[in-house]
């Protein structure tokens, strides 16, 4: 097998929704004759863990954990309670109460000095790990994916130090982030310069979306570069079919993290829609949130968790989330109005063959969604959508094609066919 070294900071037993692609990926990638040997954060202060997920990988897979000590509170008293293990959990809603004012300005001034993020302080720790891979092993190919930003700057490293060819992931945008913490000038000038030169100096920048990688590109120059290439959400089908329903059934079900800058309306919509349920005799239409939720939006949605027809399910194993999403009558999409911004969950909803009512803005995942049946497009306004609801709980199930390039085999396989050509090339 060809070995390639993996630079993945969010990797399993580390949960989350940062961790899905290079998992999947890592997955079929021995398929293909691919042995990943994968790079990533010993842990992550505050996240959960989802041991089921290192379950799912083969022996060719090789893990290489490198301590991840956070510069931050919660960081800090993670690494001198070393023994915390199983107990690194997320409540229910996701979150604490939020910070008080001093700690607050602690992580201000630090969310705006520490470049390219809190992961800086990895980057000693896993240059040693990679160095040591590198004398032992003989990798044909590195790939490296963001966020966090120290792993392109540690595949930069090793692109520049060692020659070996290059495959930047962009799952996120970097300076363009939705929520970016302004950095000081000079600061601010130097991440942007590591940005440019990441997308430079890479053989092959992979990306979730056309939009985002015209983000990237253009701060280099005027045309996209032949070395880009589109890989957005994908399903792991072999998975999702071998996943029984839950006995749990919502009529409406949205998985995935939500924040109070998300279209919000949907549950304006459903209290109008159950009231006047309940005022005619008729059971009220239950929600379902599988995933985590902001401290000011847990406010906000407590009105609807009082009369008993939403829950908040917190973050859960992906395996009980696909569960949930295959007993559910109706999948719900809320996204933002950013037009390059394509969820990762889109794949799973697609291929679970449920009517889905999106409330999204226009752009690439709206012209995404348009091409499948029995999906609702609303908008983020009670009155309208209180008016579809009832409709998209009567859909129907009924099962889509998707094509290749979303399933989790179909792209490994694309990248396992980068890596050839690269190291033959090299």
């Amino acid at each position: 097998m060809k070995e390639v070294l993996i630079i993945s900071p969010y990797f399993p037993p580390i949960g989350g929704s940062g961790v899905y692609r290079l998992h999947r990926w890592t997955k079929y990638l021995p398929e293909f004759g691919i042995q990943p040997l994968v790079v990533h954060y010993d842990r992550l202060p505050g996240e959960p863990l989802d041991r089921s997920l290192l379950g799912e990988l083969s022996d060719h897979v090789e893990r290489f954990p490198v301590r991840f000590v956070e510069p931050s509170g919660r960081g800090i008293r993670a690494w001198l309670k070393r023994d915390a293990g199983d107990a690194q959990t997320v409540p229910a809603g996701g979150g604490g109460q939020g910070p008080g004012a001093v700690t607050a300005l602690v992580g201000w001034l630090r969310d705006r000095l520490l470049i390219p993020d809190l992961s800086v302080s990895w980057l000693l720790p896993a240059r040693a790990a990679i160095r040591k891979i590198m004398r032992e092993r003989h990798p044909a190919a590195v790939i490296s994916t963001y966020s966090p930003g120290a792993a392109h700057l540690l595949g930069l490293w090793v692109k520049r130090h060692y020659g070996l060819p290059w495959i930047a992931d962009f799952r996120d945008p970097w300076t363009d982030a939705v929520v970016m913490r302004k950095r000081f000038w000079p600061l601010s000038a130097l991440e942007g310069r590591m940005e440019r030169s990441v997308v430079l100096k890479a053989d092959r920048v992979t990306v979730y979306s056309e939009g985002l990688g015209e983000l990237l590109w253009k701060k280099i120059g005027a045309t996209r570069p032949e070395k880009f290439l589109s890989l957005g959400p994908a399903v792991d089908t072999d998975k999702f079919d071998r996943v029984p329903a839950s006995d749990r059934k919502y009529d409406f079900l949205y998985t995935g993290a939500l924040e109070d800058y998300y279209p919000l309306e949907f549950f304006f919509a459903l209290e109008q829609v159950n009231e006047r349920r309940q005022a005619s005799g008729e059971r009220p239409l239950r929600a379902g949130i599988a995933g985590k939720t902001g401290a000011r939006l847990r406010q906000t949605l407590e009105r609807f968790t009082r009369p008993g027809w939403l829950d908040l399910l917190g973050y859960l194993p992906h395996r009980e989330a696909l569960a949930l999403l295959k007993s559910a009558r109706c999948l719900v999409l809320l996204h933002t109005e950013q037009g390059w911004w394509v969820p990762g969950k889109v794949a799973e909803y697609l291929y679970s063959g449920k009517p889905v009512l999106a409330v999204v803005g226009e752009g690439e995942l709206k012209e995404m969604l348009a091409k499948f049946d029995r999906v609702m497009f609303g908008p983020d306004e009670r009155g309208q959508l209180a008016g579809l609801l009832e409709q998209a709980s009567a859909l129907k199930d009924s099962p889509r094609r998707i094509p290749k390039e979303l399933t989790a085999r179909g792209q490994a396989g694309r990248i396992a066919e980068l890596v050839e050509t690269m190291s033959e090339r090299r």
